[in-house]
């Protein structure tokens, strides 16, 4: 299920995110189209739901927020993410597991 969501790139690892800004939750709340869709509390004003994406990456991927950029989507709420450095198999367990019950989900509606 990861290779369906994040691609090794040169240089690290490029993924999707759905973002859903105002959120009273900060998690990963699904797969959508290939990509990870993720609640954060910020508002999409002033850039803020944009840092907040990055802190929440940073968080469950156990990485410096300075390895995180966004690819494109700066002003939409589909966003491409790539991480410094990274490969599809250095992903922690704690964020496998995040995406893992959700593979579960969508196998079971298939």
């Amino acid at each position: 299920m990861l290779r369906k969501i994040f691609e090794d790139r040169k240089g690290g690892l490029e993924f999707s995110v759905y973002l859903t800004p105002g959120s009273s939750r900060e998690e990963i709340i699904g797969i959508v189209q290939g990509g990870l869709k993720i609640a954060v509390h910020a508002k999409p004003t002033d850039n803020q739901a944009n840092r907040a994406i990055i802190d929440f990456i940073s968080s469950i991927f156990k990485i410096a927020q300075s390895k995180i950029s966004i690819k494109r989507g700066q002003k939409s709420r589909t966003k491409t993410l790539f991480i410094d450095d990274m490969s599809i198999d250095d992903i922690p367990d704690e964020a496998r597991a995040s995406i893992a019950k959700f593979e579960l989900i969508q196998n079971k509606l298939l």
